[in-house]
Parts: structure tokens; sequence; C-alpha cells
């Protein structure tokens, strides 16, 4: 209960030891920086599974959106035209060069096949 006393002036009637208003600001004194140190908290962690997410990916967590987004269509732009990745490319030439000489070598192509189909493959680079 506030009393109110014709001799105190100012806010001070209002400031009485037992008064609520004392105890709220205290309150709020403890509870804002607790939640201000919870949300630093939250977006650390949010950052730090992000970019770990972005990273199993093969995606670097401080590319641009613009980058990631160009890869993407530069990925399914070799999709749709059948070209492979550059690093897989040298692999899979070596691998259907082995075929066609395995081929050659079970008598299944003739030796013109045989070099057609290399020139076919090597062509491809």
């Amino acid at each position: 209960m506030v009393r109110i006393d014709a001799q105190r002036t100012g806010i001070e009637p209002f400031l009485d030891e037992g008064d609520s208003f004392m105890s709220v600001f205290n309150a709020l004194f403890i509870i804002v920086p607790i939640l201000f140190i919870g949300v630093v908290v939250l977006i650390i962690v949010l950052v730090v599974v992000n970019s770990r997410r972005l990273r199993n990916k093969g995606i670097s967590p401080l590319a641009t959106e613009a980058e990631i987004v160009a890869d993407a269509v530069r990925g399914s732009a070799a999709q749709r035209s059948g070209a492979q990745p550059a690093a897989s490319s040298a692999q899979t030439i070596e691998a259907r060069l082995a075929e066609i000489e395995q081929l050659h070598a079970a008598g299944k192509i003739t030796t013109a096949e045989r070099d057609a189909a290399r020139a076919s493959v090597l062509g491809t680079l």
C-alpha cells in the first residue's frame, strides 16, 4: 500500500522500503542480462550448426548466397547437358578406355571398332 506523506516531495513517497517498484526493478535488472546472454548463446549455436551442415554438403560456410546459387545452377546445367565434373572426368575416361581394351582383348569388338571407340572417348576431352 502506498502512503502519501504531505511532507515528502517528488518520488520519495512512492519508494518506501516495502514498495513493489524496487523489487520489480531489481528483478528486471537480473532478468534482462540473462535473456541477453541466452540470445547471444542461441545465435552462436545456430551459426555453428549451420556452418557444419554446409561443410558436410561441401559448401563453404563463408560463401555468399549468390555463389551458392551460381554453383547450383552450373551443376544443374552440367547435369542436363550430360557433362561430368572435371575431377571425375579423367577417371571416367581412363575407366572407359580400359573397358574398351577389355572388350577388344575378349574378342567382342574388332580393332576398327576399338579404334573408333577410343577416338570417341578421347574426343570428349
